[in-house]
């Protein structure tokens, strides 16, 4: 049987798990170190036919991340072929991975761009391998979500976004992993949704008075507007909650900020009884006629139309993050 090679930069085989460092070598795998790959070559699956269904396929709106039917039929049926019909030498290039964090713990930048991502534990061992037509927005998710399992993450880009694109790549990367570690990744166990299903936010909003409605105001709220903007460095003043937002275009500023990983207040317009009068006290004070308003550093940036402009240009996060 034809040894199996997975090219992965920086990452060797040891003690069962994949590990950055030198070559470890044995009769069935040898791991060599690699740089970024313009592409997947088909994995051997020689080594893991007999791993009956290690994972399920996931259901959902979430981009799946688990194993087809048709991928197990494969594992059954023996080695991958190439095109010539010979068995195919397992060649699987991963790209270095980079840390979470940067300098001063500023969370680093990943692509929003359709591909396969493996997420590494600060001990580097495989947690998860994942896929996603946004990767940068499932890093981030992921880093609220489960932040002591994400330390660096590693990223093969998929330029065909499409599931069947996505899901054979994803395949092939889950196979070289089950190849070089011997078992799943725990993230991609049967069972296991933590890396699936997202935790509901609980922060709550801001309120401007302790809720007996127009009675507790006893400043102008404009004063209470200007406190709540420059005690919070970033503030978005919406119809409806974080959770629930009751209007289309306030749902897209939030859903800009959560892709964005930074903190932020919300304070929602629609409350009378904790916040009498803010709808129009705010038009006027913010000269800008429509809610949503979202502040940064106590100036006021724009609504929704100026926010997904920013962001199409690749302004806002850096303005959100303070890097502009």
């Amino acid at each position: 049987m034809a040894a199996t090679t997975l090219m992965a930069s920086g990452h060797t085989c040891s003690a069962g798990f994949l590990r950055r460092g030198g070559v470890t070598r044995s009769s069935s795998t040898q791991i060599q170190q690699s740089y970024f790959p313009r592409q997947i070559s088909p994995p051997c699956a020689a080594h893991v036919h007999r791993r009956r269904n290690p994972v399920q396929q996931m259901k959902g709106a979430h981009v799946a991340a688990h194993w087809t039917s048709a991928a197990r039929r494969q594992l059954r049926a023996g080695p991958l072929r190439a095109a010539d019909g010979e068995s195919a030498t397992a060649e699987v290039q991963l790209p270095e991975a980079q840390p979470v964090k940067g300098e001063g713990g500023r969370t680093n930048e990943f692509p929003n761009t359709p591909g396969v991502y493996i997420v590494y534990d600060k001990e580097d061992v495989i947690q998860y391998v994942g896929m996603s037509r946004k990767v940068g927005v499932s890093v981030g998710n992921h880093l609220v979500d489960l932040p002591d399992k994400v330390h660096s993450v590693a990223v093969v880009p998929v330029s065909d976004g499409s599931k069947a694109a996505l899901t054979e790549a994803w395949q092939q990367t889950v196979q070289a992993a089950v190849t070089a570690t011997g078992k799943v990744p725990p993230g991609n166990a049967k069972g296991e949704k933590s890396w699936t299903t997202r935790r509901a936010v609980k922060k709550a909003e801001i309120r401007l008075t302790p809720g007996k409605g127009i009675e507790d105001l006893t400043v102008p709220l404009e004063e209470i507007i200007q406190q709540v903007v420059d005690q919070n460095r970033v503030v978005a003043f919406v119809k409806g909650t974080r959770t629930a937002p009751e209007c289309g275009f306030s749902h897209q500023v939030l859903t800009l900020l959560n892709a964005s990983r930074v903190e932020y207040e919300v304070v929602n317009v629609l409350d009378d009884i904790h916040n009498p009068g803010l709808r129009e006290t705010l038009k006027t004070f913010s000269q800008w006629p429509t809610i949503p308003q979202l502040y940064v550093d106590g100036e006021f940036v724009g609504g929704a139309d100026i926010l997904v402009e920013m962001a199409g240009k690749g302004e806002l996060n850096p303005l959100l993050r303070g890097s502009s």
